[in-house]
């Protein structure tokens, strides 16, 4: 039984160019790096921007239970000599992302609300469904809500919103996850994931997760249902449908197995 839905933020609530907007973010955090370590900017630029690589590529053990924000931080300090957890220098990062970046959303990043998105949400809450906003939590808590302010994001009751300090894995990583899922106080099978990432978007391996896809590509195959965020604030008797019609089929699917098992 669907309790949960679980939206994406990037290009499904908020229509973003997240390359531009990543450029300037790894720019300027690159040069605030270099002036409070005294380091080289290109020097400190290629160390932070490959942290943030294989921060989202997960390359770790998988008993590391850092959360990301202490993976990152280790990681910073390792390449470049700067602890990030120094409080001094904390709190200079912690401006920039409340104070400074909220400006930087120019005519290139244009960031908004994207079409059907907020009609979505309050169609979610009005049937009585939890909200979540499980976007991927390679940046901090100020950094996403920065990003939610400029979706008109930050007044939605969403039980968890995920970010570097409170996870320890990001998408499509079935630990991020099922760690949410449990966090919401949900079987995974009682949440629907609405995303427009073909990859992130998609739990991998499948940990029962169901996904709606909002993305401008082909279909994926393990879509539950697929179209435009409009589409998907007008359809929500289709998607609870298609959502049932895909749990049935999964647990007749489990059933079998275990049958032949036997």
């Amino acid at each position: 039984m669907l309790k949960c839905i679980a939206f994406d933020m990037d290009d499904t609530l908020l229509s973003i160019n997240l390359s531009a907007f990543i450029a300037v973010f790894a720019k300027d955090e690159a040069t605030l790096l270099a002036d409070v370590g005294r380091k080289n900017p290109l020097a400190t630029f290629a160390s932070l921007t490959g942290v943030m690589l294989d921060l989202n590529n997960n390359s770790r053990s998988d008993d590391d239970t850092r959360t990301n924000r202490a993976f990152f931080d280790a990681e910073i300090e390792r390449r470049c000599g700067v602890a990030l957890a120094d409080p001094v220098v904390a709190d200079a990062f912690t401006y920039y992302e409340r104070e400074v970046l909220p400006g930087r959303n120019d005519a290139i990043i244009a960031a908004r609300p994207r079409p059907g998105a907020l009609e979505a949400v309050d169609r979610a809450l009005d049937r009585g469904y939890t909200v979540a906003l499980l976007t991927n939590p390679s940046f901090s808590e100020a950094c996403i809500r920065t990003r939610m302010g400029w979706g008109s994001l930050t007044d939605i009751p969403f039980k968890l919103v995920t970010y570097m300090e409170n996870t320890t894995r990001v998408k499509p990583s079935p630990t991020y996850y099922l760690a949410c899922a449990e966090t919401l106080g949900f079987a995974p099978e009682e949440i629907l994931m609405v995303g427009n990432d073909p990859k992130r978007d998609f739990p991998t391996p499948d940990c029962g997760i169901q996904t709606a896809y909002v993305g401008h590509g082909r279909r994926p195959v393990r879509a539950t249902w697929a179209g435009s965020m409009e589409e998907f604030a007008r359809s929500f008797d289709e998607v609870e449908e298609r959502f049932a019609a895909y749990a049935e089929r999964r647990l007749l699917d489990i059933v079998q197995d275990t049958s032949v098992g036997h």
